[in-house]
């Protein structure tokens, strides 16, 4: 028994060993890729998340008379249709159709000629030939859909994602401290209509936190005053359905992405991000945690319907 134990603890410890170096190696290789996209794609999104902000935004007013689940609905099968002819045009249809062709003769080979071991291993070894030319002839279309989509999914998560904070409603504001800066800047929150209680800042792990409660409804600014440099960010107090920013970024790109309504912090300011923790959106639906499963269903769903009328091939 004693041997078991003694294999089950060193087997334990060599597979988080094992976890340790994949999390450190994959943690270094993003790393690295950050360091060198970071100064080409923080400008770049610094510029289209404005523009796909304005955009949303007419596109939310046009939705705006519909109930939410049904706004969700009608856009998720929009996006379908999008997807479908996004991936018509950036794929190569003949060359698809012709890799499923081939596993589709080779497949019929396999099973017409099993007694054949000449021809069975002839039909496998095109068989995995045609598949693997089938998804490199996928992976182009599939990388150019997902680059459109990561736009619109930010969008959506500013609408679907979280909800704004409601009157009388606590919640807590966390501002993150550039660790550049070695003498830690002093940040006071000003005074603002919609907030009616301020309880803070407390310091830790460099960052600094406040308790708050909602005011009166409305869009409203905070200033962030750092050792006289003037911070801002955006607050919501509602008790509609509205667009809110949990979070401003800092220039990290990955940030800028995931948070595309404001505008990131300079890059020498001292503070390098401030985040909201708004509730999340209560709805089996276009909740925080079903919006994303229903946009995908929706749009799916749709795009298989579509199919006959545009003609793709997967």
């Amino acid at each position: 028994m004693a041997a078991v134990n003694w294999l089950l603890i060193n087997a334990g410890n060599a597979g988080l060993w094992l976890w340790d170096v994949i999390k450190a190696f994959f943690g270094g290789v993003f790393e690295f890729l950050d360091m060198v996209l970071n100064p080409v794609l923080s400008p770049v999104f610094a510029v289209v998340n404005p523009i796909c902000t304005w955009s949303c935004d007419g596109v939310y007013a046009v939705l705006s008379p519909l109930p939410v689940w049904l706004g969700l609905t009608v856009l998720s099968a929009v996006c379908g249709v999008f997807m479908l002819i996004a991936f018509r045009y950036t794929s190569n249809q003949t060359a698809i159709g012709r890799a499923r062709d081939t596993m589709t003769a080779n497949l019929l080979a396999l099973k017409l000629y099993k007694d054949d071991i000449r021809v069975a291993f002839r039909s496998q070894r095109r068989l995995f030939a045609a598949l693997l030319r089938w998804q490199w002839l996928m992976l182009r279309p599939i990388v150019i859909l997902v680059v459109l989509l990561l736009p619109i999914f930010a969008q959506m998560g500013a609408r679907y994602q979280w909800r704004p904070l409601y009157p009388d409603e606590q919640t807590t504001i966390k501002v993150c401290l550039n660790p550049e800066f070695n003498d830690p800047p002093e940040v006071l929150l000003q005074a603002s209509a919609g907030l009616v209680e301020v309880v803070g800042p407390v310091a830790g792990d460099g960052e600094l936190v406040w308790r708050v409660r909602g005011g009166e409804p409305g869009r409203h600014t905070l200033h962030f005053d750092t050792d006289g440099t003037v911070v801002e960010k955006e607050l919501v107090v509602s008790e509609n359905f509205e667009r809110v920013s949990a979070k401003r970024p800092g220039r990290r790109w990955t940030s800028q992405i995931l948070h595309p309504i404001e505008s990131p912090l300079p890059a020498d300011s001292p503070v390098q991000s401030i985040e909201i923790l708004y509730g999340s959106v209560d709805s089996w639906i276009y909740g925080a945690d079903w919006w994303i499963l229903y946009f995908l269903e929706i749009s799916m769903i749709t795009a298989l319907l579509c199919l006959p009328f545009f003609k793709v091939r997967f």
